[in-house]
């Protein structure tokens, strides 16, 4: 088959350099492609042989050399069935045995050291000897298959060095190590990868799902969002229709009353009109009588005469008391009015608005699909009334949107602390008859304060407290595992986050931190304190609720645990998962042993 490639450009045409199709022969006995001579011979005036230049006579009658075309057909047949044996392309591994131009080998034997053709391997093929050599895929760099001390084939894996070694090393530098052939060391780290393989096909297709979960959710949200958009538009549309409708009936009440004017002035005018035609008729008769000089005539008429000073006393009495309302008719105008009313209903639309946006910028899905679906059932095609009073601060915000209900828990409980039977007041101090010791509960000296039963470890969460029966007090959280047996309050060094109040004949001041390192500077005592948690910002916010007014808050809170690569491998490995998000317990405490003292978790009550 090599040899074949030495004659290739037999079977290719010189004129287009291409295997022949359709060749003809010459009488000067070279052949081309049929199209190619014929042409070649149309381009030039010249008939003669694009090769030896020999000139014909005429063009001669050419036809197709049908065995050579065999001999063609044959030889592209046998490239095609010895695809294997073609030349080596950059990149690829040539055999070692051909000459130049060298095939592309087929099969590298680890025991000659040597990549073959499939000529070249076919010794290796038939001879008993040589078919016990190792043939892989071919590769290139045999000299890294070499020990370069000893000059011999590496065989051997060593475990304790993590190395390839031949047999030479084994019996010198390596003799005390444990070493496995290369095959067993290979097919082990297999069994090894194949089992990483497997756990990363599962994170893979549990992250796949969290990606389908992920866009299904955005695409439901975005629906969701742009049904609701419409259902916005739709309310809008229906106050513009509603004050359009409104615009409408105040245009019509002032058409009506400038009508009704207008007709009560036509009923004057005509009156009017009636009573100038009147006096004129009356007028022209008496200039015809002072126009007389028929003094007998005169007197004659001057009782028909005596009519007209009634008749004019008459019409001065009437004619005045149409101007007045002419002129209130003219005069009149609702512009001020129109202007007035629209105004405080522009400024209070605006502010329903400005709290609206608020109150949606803030909710962060607080809504609950009940009120939805209420606020759909209340919606008619009129636009109807408020039914829902927007929050004015953002504590009422925090309020309406986050509020928990929270209950002591009596486990572990102090022996000097007493927990009412609904959970929601602690006192310091014995003898109170509604006051229960849980009597089933372990009782400690050791931890000064009660946690609340719920934990948190993820959203927002606010309750509030009522400290104002107290003298000294705790409020926050502490962050799970919480060390019962320490004989303080909990520090941001224990995963505490406290808020204190300390008011006695001495001192009265409020703190951040049990440990008293941040004073604050307060205007007044605050009597009920709300506490607001955002789990995934890390933030605590505590609040005065009386005076509405922010106390302290603590950021950057590292509630979520950072696990380390490591860690997590090993938790991987041994089948476990490691909760970097531990739960947040509210936490209640005194600082002083005063039996009046006493904190209450109140309801939270959504204020307007």
């Amino acid at each position: 088959m090599a040899s074949s490639f030495l004659y290739e450009e037999q079977f290719l045409c010189s004129i287009c350099l291409d295997a022949f199709t359709e060749p003809v022969t010459t009488p000067c006995g070279h052949n081309y492609c049929k199209s190619c001579i014929t042409g070649y011979w149309a381009s030039t005036d010249l008939i003669q042989c694009p090769l030896c230049k020999k000139k014909f006579h005429k063009r001669p009658q050419l036809q197709v050399n049908t065995e050579f075309r065999d001999m063609v057909e044959h030889f592209n047949n046998m490239r095609v069935r010895g695809g294997d044996d073609i030349l080596a392309k950059p990149g690829e591994v040539p055999c070692d045995i051909c000459l130049e131009p060298k095939l592309k080998a087929q099969k590298t034997c680890l025991v000659c050291l040597a990549s073959y053709c499939q000529t070249h391997l076919e010794p290796h093929q038939r001879v008993t000897n040589l078919k016990k050599h190792q043939l892989i895929d071919p590769v290139s760099n045999l000299e890294d298959r070499v020990c370069k001390k000893h000059d011999k084939t590496l065989e051997f894996f060593c475990n304790f060095d993590q190395k390839c070694i031949c047999s030479m090393c084994l019996k010198e530098e390596h003799a005390t190590h444990e070493a496995v052939a290369l095959e067993q060391a290979s097919r082990e780290r297999k069994a090894g990868v194949d089992y990483v393989m497997s756990e990363i096909k599962v994170m893979e297709n549990s992250k796949s799902r969290s990606i389908k979960e992920i866009k299904y959710t955005v695409e439901q949200s975005k629906r969701r969002s742009e049904k609701e958009i419409a259902d916005i538009s739709e309310v809008f549309t229906a106050l513009v229709v509603s004050l359009q409708r409104g615009q409408a009936e105040l245009i019509e009440v002032i058409q009506e009353k400038q009508r009704a004017a207008q007709e009560e002035a036509e009923d004057q005018l005509t009156q009017l009109e009636q009573e100038v035609a009147e006096l004129r008729r009356r007028r022209s008769e008496m200039e015809q009588l002072l126009q007389s000089e028929d003094h007998l005539c005169f007197l004659q008429s001057w009782p028909s005469l005596s009519h007209i000073e009634g008749l004019f006393e008459r019409l001065s009495r009437s004619s005045p008391a149409f101007t007045p309302d002419l002129t209130a008719i003219s005069q009149q105008s609702y512009v001020g009015t129109v202007k007035k009313t629209v105004a405080q209903m522009e400024k209070t639309l605006s502010n329903e608005m400005e709290m609206l946006i608020h109150e949606v910028r803030l909710s962060d899905g607080c809504e609950a699909a009940e009120q939805r679906d209420a606020a759909e059932e209340l919606m008619t095609d009129e636009f109807v009334e408020e039914v829902w009073t927007p929050p004015q601060d953002k504590l009422m915000m925090i309020q309406q949107c986050y509020a928990v209900d929270v209950t002591l828990d009596t486990n572990m409980l102090h022996s000097k602390f007493m927990v009412s039977k609904d959970g929601k007041q602690l006192r310091y101090g014995e003898g109170l008859l509604f006051f229960f010791s849980n009597l089933l509960g372990a009782r400690s000296e050791n931890q000064p304060f009660v946690l609340g039963k719920e934990g948190f470890s993820s959203g927002k969460f606010y309750y509030q407290v009522r400290v104002s029966g107290s003298k000294s007090w705790v409020l926050g959280v502490v962050k799970e595992p919480v060390n019962r047996k320490k004989r303080s309050i909990p520090t941001l060094e224990d995963g505490g986050w406290t808020l204190c109040g300390l008011y006695n004949d001495f001192q009265e001041e409020c703190f951040a931190n049990s440990d008293r390192s941040s004073l604050l500077n307060l205007k007044q005592r605050p009597q009920t304190v709300g506490v607001f948690v955002d789990y995934d910002k890390g933030e605590i916010s505590f609040f005065d609720v009386d005076a509405r007014t922010l106390i302290y808050s603590y950021t950057q809170c590292a509630f979520i645990q950072n696990v380390p690569t490591m860690t997590a491998f090993l938790y991987f490995m041994t089948g476990t998962t490691f909760n970097n998000r531990p739960k947040l317990h509210p936490v209640f405490g005194f600082f002083e042993e005063d039996p009046n003292n006493m904190l209450e978790i109140t309801p939270v009550a959504c204020e307007t």
